[in-house]
């Protein structure tokens, strides 16, 4: 007979369950008292004891750290089982081994395990264990799933979800499929919230395989608009973290994220899941560090707001040209000019009756040829100075080898970074290619190529802290980033993104190309795309087709088109929608323009209008909730119930880069998208 038939039964079985988990947590209420009970006891006892014996105190000190070790271990048990209490659990299946001659045991899966001590059981599953995945991967029949003691093979009789909110069952439906169509329209039909929240509850089978793909050493996800493929990657973290407890922990994680914004939109998801939040950096910070901070940049913001505004056919070959693999083979092939060109040995004049002949100095210069160019001068001193003092009984002063290794280092022409990238481009016969800025500021696209020169030149600096590489928007960097990148984290990574997404057209990097650059990577795609509704996904597909692209079909309104006479009338009708979202049931709507600088310009006139607008930029450190007013770079990755996309005229939408922003834009939009221009419409939309 199945456990818990109906939906009364199953309420009631609810009710019971969050009693247990009531009853553990007054439990672990009057564990943590006791613990501070005694710590303080432990502190009054030093405090009115001046003269302790020395042992006595170490031994109070262990105890006292046991204590605080334990108190901790238990606030952090009430603190998950405290997140629990609103949704114990929304997922059951009933399991059925084969070599086990009774009936099947329900399975109950929540965010996360409650073991019941009284009844020595566990009456709820973590999503990640490996019992939880058949839920994901199998309908009813035939399943199985990995143990610690072999493969469990066995039969699902029974798949249940649940809709539990504030530990009421809203309602519970019997699902043969991986997960029930029905739990994910009403998902995706709900607004979005100010941040992104965890998807436990509607994981599908294929964004399963991902997650809980432990084999690869490269994982790279190319995902459609909409995929859930960042979602997807902080829960691949959360599961690798439950699976490799003790091994890997969040502060041995990094995340290269686009902004800041971005990092504070995802940052609810890892501690949802009860994992702590892990630390994020751009690719601009890792490279900067590379070359010890020393030079003035132009970060990738500027450099796409440069090719927005203002287009110059040599910048954009200069960035063309650096992401491409040639570029990475003639940096290679002048390496290996500069070992064997940039050191001549000179004869050096050590004292009045000792000279090192240049043969000798340059003979040392081959012979420690395993060590990195610029490194070698410290050793080729040392061995140079030894071999006098065995051969000469000479002393060495501080002086003398002070002199000798100055005068090494003066003998390789490469100590300059800037200097030996320009004669970079001089040897390759491109002079034209590099260019510094105002005050001696490099351009975005030769940051990556210098720190990967002076890595050749002084070694790699490996950072072996890092376990695990999450790089999101992967698209936006170019090749000879990934090689930099390579070096700096030879551990493993996962690396997401969307080639037909790309704000860096002419530096941009697909799935193949980074596998390339890595030498190894399995490749895994995310095709369908829930997000947007049919209608919306249709007009951006006619924007910007992408044959991989299936959306989950869930319609709702068509796009509008709006045209208006002059500025002053768009500005009005764009006032008209914000009223019009006012009155709706949407969260969130997003204004989403071409340039920082449109949005800002535009965020200032809608402010005098409307209240609650928020301009959102590049130096902007946090996602807000309500009515933002942004570009399309800052856009990416973020989603809004409505998004409005304003000045889609001729003028400011018609190059290649412009066609990407507008995709960028409008599938940013879950359920209502509108498009306002004044004078003649882009060509883009035209034929949408």
């Amino acid at each position: 007979m199945t456990f818990n038939q109906t939906e009364k039964q199953e309420k009631e079985y609810l009710q019971r369950v969050i009693g247990i988990i009531h009853d553990t947590i007054n439990h672990t209420d009057s564990s943590v008292k006791e613990h501070v009970e005694t710590l303080q006891e432990y502190k009054d006892y030093i405090w009115s004891n001046k003269d302790i014996d020395p042992h006595e105190i170490r031994s109070m000190r262990e105890s006292i750290l046991n204590h605080y070790a334990l108190g901790e271990s238990v606030i952090h048990k009430r603190n998950r089982l405290g997140r629990i209490l609103d949704i114990p659990y929304f997922g059951r299946i009933d399991f059925r081994e084969q070599k086990d001659g009774s009936g099947p045991m329900p399975v109950y899966i929540g965010i996360h395990t409650f073991y019941d001590a009284k009844n020595k059981m566990n009456l709820i599953y973590d999503w990640r264990a490996p019992i939880s995945g058949m839920f994901y991967d199998y309908e009813l029949g035939k399943a199985n799933y990995s143990s610690p003691s072999g493969e469990v093979n066995g039969d699902i009789s029974l798949k249940r979800q649940y809709r539990i909110r504030s530990g009421k069952m809203e309602y519970m439906i019997e699902s043969s499929l991986t997960v029930h169509d029905d739990i994910l329209q009403k998902e995706l039909s709900s607004n979005s919230d100010d941040k992104m929240k965890n998807i436990v509850t509607t994981i599908q089978r294929e964004q399963n395989r991902i997650i809980r793909n432990e084999d690869a050493h490269v994982l790279i996800i190319q995902g459609v608009a909409g995929s859930g493929k960042t979602s997807i990657a902080l829960h691949r973290i959360a599961y690798l973290l439950y699976t490799l407890k003790g091994k890997i922990s969040s502060k041995d994680i990094l995340i290269i994220s686009p902004n800041k914004v971005f990092a504070d939109y995802i940052s609810n998801v890892l501690p949802e899941l009860g994992e702590e939040s892990v630390p994020e950096v751009s690719m601009e910070q890792i490279l900067s560090k590379v070359l010890d901070d020393k030079y003035k940049y132009q970060n990738f913001f500027g450099q796409m707001t440069e090719l927005l505004e203002k287009p110059n056919h040599d910048f954009i070959e200069r960035i063309r040209y650096k992401s491409s693999f040639e570029f990475i083979s003639q940096l290679d092939k002048f390496i290996l000019y500069m070992e064997n060109n940039y050191f001549k040995a000179v004869d050096v004049k050590l004292t009045k009756h000792i000279t090192i002949p240049s043969e000798f100095i340059d003979e040392q210069f081959r012979r420690f040829n395993r060590y990195p160019m610029r490194q070698r001068f410290e050793t080729m001193t040392d061995y140079i100075l030894d071999m006098l003092t065995v051969k000469y009984y000479f002393t060495v002063t501080t002086a003398v080898r002070n002199l000798l290794k100055k005068e090494i280092k003066n003998m390789f022409a490469g100590n300059n970074d800037i200097q030996i990238y320009k004669d970079f481009f001089e040897w390759i016969g491109k002079p034209q290619l590099f260019k510094l800025r105002k005050k001696r500021t490099l351009e975005y696209a030769d940051l990556a190529p210098l720190a990967y020169l002076r890595m050749a030149l002084d070694g790699n600096i490996v950072q072996s802290g890092v376990k695990h590489l999450l790089i999101d928007e992967m698209q936006d960097y170019s090749p000879i980033q990934y090689k930099v990148i390579q070096k700096l984290y030879p551990c493993r990574k996962t690396v997401l993104g969307d080639a037909s997404q790309s704000v860096n057209p002419y530096g941009s990097s697909t799935a193949d190309m980074i596998r390339k650059v890595f030498g190894t990577g399995e490749i895994m795609k995310l095709c369908k795309s829930y997000r947007s509704t049919i209608e919306i996904t249709g007009f951006a597909q006619k924007i910007q087709a992408n044959n991989e692209l299936e959306p989950v079909v869930r319609h709702g309104e068509q796009p509008q088109i709006l045209s208006f006479g002059n500025r002053e009338d768009e500005l009005s009708g764009i006032v008209n929608l914000i009223s019009i979202f006012r009155t709706s049931n949407h969260k969130s709507l997003g204004i989403v323009c071409k340039t920082e600088a449109q949005a800002q310009e535009l965020a200032a006139k809608l402010q005098v209008h409307a209240q609650e607008v928020y301009f959102l930029s590049s130096q902007s450190s946090a996602f807000v909730k309500g009515i933002i007013v942004t570009s399309s770079h800052m856009a990416k990755g973020l989603e809004f119930d409505e998004v409005i996309v304003p000045q889609v005229d001729a003028g400011n939408y018609n190059s290649t880069i412009d066609k990407s922003m507008l995709y960028v834009a409008v599938t940013r939009a879950m359920h209502r998208l509108t498009l306002t221009y004044n004078g003649k419409e882009s060509e883009f939309i035209i034929e949408s």
